[in-house]
């Protein structure tokens, strides 16, 4: 996993630096005084004082839809110009000072891991016994308990720090399970039939489901589940 986040690391260096944009960039207006005159033929005789002014101004100023340098002077008018592709300008006295604008290439989001498997198999428990879904054993001890209080009053109890989580019945995967609501409080039998999935969180925190597969008839009642266990 270290090795394929430097790779992706890499990867958005690379992008980054070719999605640069030119370097910083200076512009100067082109004139430090504009004139101002009469072009029409006159008659003989007459003639135009032309007016000479300063540069007294400059701003950036969007034209079209793009941004444009625009030198002022006075009552002769304005020049202008397109700001460098790519960067950002801001007017000074004289001319305008531009920079790269950058552009941030968002670094992938890397895969989310598969669950790995910790054990998963089929489990026959038998009535007062319990079964540990990290080891995948029946016996005396375990996260959940095949608890018969009375022949007909039968429950599956979490044990040892174990929690349970029945909710909809639906195969949930390791996703759906871990983030499942899950509960100390034991679940009558009754209310998980053949097909139900259970969420398990185990009293060793890893997420488990199992399946109630089969309930035998009679009793004592043992039940026939099919579990997995992830890391």
């Amino acid at each position: 996993m270290r090795t394929h986040l430097v790779g992706l690391a890499a990867v958005f260096v690379a992008l980054l630096m070719s999605a640069a944009p030119a370097a910083a960039d200076t512009v100067e207006c082109p004139l430090s005084q504009a004139r101002r005159t009469i072009t029409n033929d006159l008659p003989s005789g007459w003639w135009t004082t032309p007016i000479l002014n300063n540069l007294s101004e400059t701003r950036v100023q969007e034209i079209g839809g793009e941004p444009a340098l625009i030198c002022v002077y006075g009552p002769s008018g304005s020049v202008q110009r397109n700001a460098p592709a790519n960067q950002t300008c801001t007017a000074r006295t004289g001319g305008f000072d531009c920079t790269p604008r950058i552009r941030i290439v968002p670094m992938p989001t890397p895969p989310s891991p598969s669950p790995v498997t910790l054990s998963t198999g089929p489990l026959s428990v038998p009535q007062t016994y319990m079964f540990d879904l990290d080891a995948g054993s029946v016996g005396s001890s375990g996260d959940i308990w095949f608890q018969a209080v009375t022949a007909s009053q039968l429950y599956l109890t979490p044990r040892g720090g174990a929690q349970m989580a029945v909710g909809d019945g639906s195969n949930r995967g390791r996703d759906g399970c871990a983030s499942a609501s899950f509960s100390t409080g034991r679940v009558a039998l009754s209310a998980t039939p053949v097909g139900t999935y259970i969420c398990v969180r185990t009293n060793e925190g890893r997420i488990s489901q199992f399946r109630m597969n089969a309930i035998s008839a009679g009793s004592p009642k043992t039940l026939s589940i099919g579990y997995t266990t992830w890391e």
